[in-house]
């Protein structure tokens, strides 16, 4: 398989050192000193079989609407970019293309929100327990909360029939009991850690996700770019996992 990376930082390094063990070829790269934005067409992409875009939040959605006019297979690992959610789904109808996105490609964090799907049929009947989402990022993260800890917040409030919002900022009173807190701190390098906690008046649960290194972020997406290739239609990592659990079942 041939790939496009879209940003060639520490991600799409990562990226490209991974698809080199998997016997894949970068085929073009992007980035600031040569934007996607300023290619006119699809032969900009030489002949990619799939994009890996881990760009800036700000450029994701007219990068997303190049690759489905292009007719393009893409893996989208930019965040910060999921209010435009519905006009992505109908460009890439539209243009008949496969695009699988993800604000966290790492399969651990894949497994965790799958692990949460489970628990919550039970947790939504235990009103006792409380619930809230906290994240850390290195200082250079761009957004805040993470797209990993709103994605958990919207698992969490698929859930539970007593939360019904997101709360992201800082409270300075009492909460409102159906709003779900989400928090966010920014220190040093910390590639990411995601932690859930069910907060009952006798005990505690903690569901956490620390990452290593990039390393877990490429792996899932190369390993998405594979899924993806040939496929139509809009899909999330839960959708890949889902697919795998299956064929293991």
């Amino acid at each position: 398989m041939t790939i496009a990376l879209v940003g060639t930082g520490r991600m799409g390094q990562a990226v490209e050192a991974v698809a080199a063990e998997r016997g894949h070829e970068i085929a073009a790269r992007f980035d600031a000193a040569a934007p996607l934005l300023d290619a006119r067409d699809a032969d900009a992409l030489n002949g990619a079989d799939v994009v890996v875009d881990f760009s800036l939040p700000a450029l994701a959605p007219d990068h997303i609407h190049r690759y489905a006019a292009w007719g393009a297979d893409a893996v989208v690992g930019t965040t910060g970019w999921t209010e435009h959610l519905d006009r992505v789904r109908a460009w890439v109808e539209e243009g008949g293309a496969g695009l699988i996105w993800a604000p966290n490609f790492s399969l651990g964090l894949a497994l965790v929100e799958r692990a949460l799907r489970g628990l919550l049929p039970l947790l939504d009947r235990l009103d006792e327990y409380d619930a809230a989402v906290h994240e850390v990022h290195h200082t250079g993260k761009v957004d805040s909360p993470s797209g990993t800890a709103l994605r958990l917040a919207d698992v969490l409030l698929e859930g539970l029939a007593r939360k019904t919002h997101v709360e992201p900022e800082a409270q300075h009173g009492a909460i409102d009991a159906t709003a779900l807190h989400v928090t966010s701190q920014r220190l040093g390098a910390v590639l990411g850690e995601h932690v859930v906690t069910l907060d009952s008046p006798v005990d505690q649960i903690e569901v956490v996700h620390r990452a290593k290194s990039r390393r877990a972020f490429a792996v899932g997406a190369v390993r998405a770019a594979e899924w993806v290739r040939g496929r139509r239609g809009l899909f999330t990592l839960d959708d890949m996992i889902g697919e795998g659990l299956r064929d293991v079942g």
